[in-house]
């Protein structure tokens, strides 16, 4: 049987590695020069810089991505975080370093927690978390907000509780993150390193140009050597992409914003695996420091720290501002260079679709199916990618891949 696989965004190309390996024939179209999407590496003088993900795996080794990479076969070493976390707390003055978990969270807020589960379980309550985050204490409802701003790159205001329970949970079951050695690129390498040892191919620089149907059915794609036509279609490329291509409007998407910054140190600055979230800064959310795990992705003697922050306005030029002025009180003592400022919206985004807003991965085709950031299950990023995935090769293929 045919596949034929639009976009190479991390999504395409582990489904198409897991079709490839179950015997199907995959073609995978890709615009651009390069595969994976919003999920590898450039090279930038001598540092990995990705191109959209911070060289971190929400869940490590054990989360529902790492778990789908070793079913396929993929080698790639993913070096779960030690400490999985940290808040920087207080003011410039007095800020402090507290190592995330339950014991460091008042008491009278985890109550609330409860009251909520409770509510939602008997009343069905189910309220925007900005509702609920007005009853906190100000180290509960900061980190909230952190923690929204660097996994999801929303705000309170943007999640239902449901939405976040659901993403909780999977916090507890799976644990928190890892980086992959060699960053994002070493990942979707691997991917593409399985896709061809079965015949699979990827077309670089061949987008999918236009989708035919009929009856409900999608009938061929014609890229720039013609038309070509497959048995199943799968798109990466998100709900409403996907319907342009076959002339109509059957899906909007509502995505999430943020910008990046990729910044050069001397010496370490968060000094573990983990993320350090920072809690008192105006706009950055947190920070990973992903050459304690793998010195590799920075040249010798340097480090590579990544922050990141949901953009709250739709003026980019200010929110970059706002975002390098706590990147200055942050790194106060720290000789530091700032390699890239990467923001990503409008056609580039941090989600196609914003998280606890996912369509699924079923279109109005019955051939036709969409993975990806537009499709996740409610997990966070990558790892809800691959709760989607899992999702569809269930439901679609038999497939039934257990995720813990």
């Amino acid at each position: 049987m045919k596949v034929a696989i639009i976009g190479s965004g991390l999504g395409g190309l582990l489904t198409a590695a897991i079709l490839s390996e179950k015997g199907y024939k995959v073609d995978i179209f890709e615009k651009l020069r390069f595969y994976g999407g919003r999920f590898t590496n450039l090279e930038y003088k001598g540092f990995q810089i990705s191109t959209g993900a911070l060289h971190m795996i929400p869940h490590g080794k054990r989360g529902p991505l790492g778990i789908l990479l070793r079913k396929v076969g993929s080698k790639v070493e993913i070096i779960d975080s030690e400490p999985e976390g940290e808040a920087l707390y207080g003011n410039e003055k007095t800020n402090e370093r507290i190592t995330v978990r339950s014991s460091v969270f008042p008491l009278g807020s985890k109550l609330k927690f409860f009251k909520w589960l409770l509510k939602f379980k008997v009343l069905r309550a189910n309220p925007y978390m900005d509702r609920y985050e007005k009853e906190l204490d100000n180290f509960s409802a900061k980190f909230l907000k952190s923690f929204l701003g660097w996994s999801l790159s929303i705000q309170p205001a943007e999640i239902k509780y449901s939405k976040l329970l659901a993403i909780y949970r999977n916090v507890v079951k799976y644990g928190g993150p890892g980086i992959p050695i060699g960053g994002c690129k070493a990942v979707v390498d691997s991917l593409a390193e399985i896709i061809k040892s079965n015949d699979g191919e990827i077309h670089l620089r061949n987008p999918v140009l236009r989708l035919y149907s009929e009856n409900k059915k999608v009938t061929g794609l014609e890229n720039k050597n013609g038309k070509i036509e497959y048995d199943l279609y799968i798109s990466n490329i998100g709900h409403q992409a996907t319907g342009k291509l076959l002339g109509e409007e059957y899906a909007e998407e509502v995505e999430s914003r943020g910008i990046k910054y990729s910044i050069s140190l001397e010496k370490p600055f968060v000094g573990h695996t983990g993320v350090l979230f920072t809690l008192n800064c105006k706009r950055i959310s947190g920070m990973n420091e992903v050459t304690n795990a793998d010195p590799n992705l920075a040249p010798s003697g340097k480090h590579l720290l990544m922050a990141h922050q949901p953009m709250i306005t739709s003026n980019v030029e200010e929110e970059i501002r706002i975002g390098l002025e706590d990147l200055k009180i942050l790194l106060k003592g720290f000789e530091y260079e700032i390699l890239a400022i990467q923001s990503y919206f409008d056609g580039w985004p941090v989600n196609r679709v914003r998280s606890g807003l996912d369509m699924g991965y079923r279109t109005p085709y019955s051939n036709l199916f969409v993975v990806g950031d537009a499709a996740k299950g409610d997990d966070i990023e990558v790892d809800g990618i691959a709760l989607g995935i899992a999702e569809l090769l269930k439901r679609e293929f038999g497939e039934k891949i257990d995720i813990g």
